[in-house]
């Protein structure tokens, strides 16, 4: 698949062809369904016909796009579009909660992948209405709480997150996909080019052509958006910054705000505030 790494050695484990024409051909608006994945677990490369709203709610999982990687936690959803080809992998044992929506929804999305906030009513909206039985189409009070579903959904925020560039080339490809695994791995340029086989300045003009992106700043988003997610989740600032390498909580804060304008703490609370859009649940 084309911006995909080429080295992936991970299982994959569906989806069905059953389920993708389910939810393709699904009549209401609106098709809640559960994905479980274990540690490494992929789905195989996809589209849907429908917009998709996924977020875990537990556990962390990335998103692979053609050219693109995200990563989604429990306070951060994905959101992609109709055709968009994807698979996404489980980064730890991981319960995936799914929303389908269909073109009148998507109308209101935006027009590519993005990261959304989960609000927590949404969040309990959403587990409620799976823990009620989502394989006949919702009746009464269960199609009006599909319906402020719906609503909430429009009325995620995009967040100020950090998605990074892939490359199809077969010698930047692989490392991108360790680098990726490895966000703590502190090699510098050179190490890394003698790891590749080829020379620091070949490795950094690759970087430039493929991504758009110096190595430093390549690692440097990866390592902010891995922050991102693993902070939604809930892990402690200075967990999340020894873990990721860096020396102390206070450096990790200072590249966090240089490159997010915000510090951990600000990320947090904006992350977790109400949108400011108006909402009409149940209308």
């Amino acid at each position: 698949m084309p911006g995909f790494a080429q080295d992936r050695t991970t299982a994959f484990a569906g989806p069905e062809l059953g389920r993708l024409r389910q939810i393709d051909s699904w009549s209401a608006p609106l098709l809640l369904r559960i994905t479980r994945l274990h540690e490494g677990q992929a789905c195989k490369p996809h589209a849907h016909a429908r917009g998709q709203f996924l977020f875990p709610r537990s556990g962390r999982c990335r998103i692979w796009t053609e050219g693109e990687i995200w990563t989604a936690s429990p306070r951060q959803a994905i959101w992609i579009p109709s055709g968009v080809l994807h698979y996404v992998e489980g980064i730890a044992a991981t319960e995936v909660h799914n929303a389908y929506v269909d073109a009148g929804i998507c109308r209101d999305m935006p027009g590519r992948a993005k990261v959304m906030t989960v609000s927590p009513l949404l969040a309990e909206l959403i587990a409620y209405a799976l823990g009620r039985g989502a394989e006949a189409l919702p009746v009464g009070a269960d199609a009006r709480v599909y319906q402020v579903i719906a609503d909430q959904i429009r009325s995620a925020r995009d967040m100020a997150a950090m998605h990074l560039p892939l490359s199809g080339d077969d010698r930047l490809g692989p490392l991108l996909d360790r680098m990726v695994r490895h966000p703590e791995d502190g090699r510098s340029l050179e190490q890394w080019a003698d790891a590749a086989h080829m020379s620091a300045r070949t490795l950094a003009r690759l970087f430039l052509r493929e991504t758009g992106l110096s190595f430093g700043q390549w690692r440097q988003r990866l390592r902010i958006m891995e922050a991102m997610a693993r902070l939604a989740e809930g892990q402690s600032v200075l967990a999340v910054s020894l873990d990721l390498g860096y020396a102390s909580q206070s450096a990790f804060t200072a590249m966090f705000r240089k490159v997010t304008g915000m510090t951990p703490s600000d990320f947090l609370r904006d992350s977790a505030a109400p949108t400011g859009r108006g909402r009409r649940p149940g209308s």
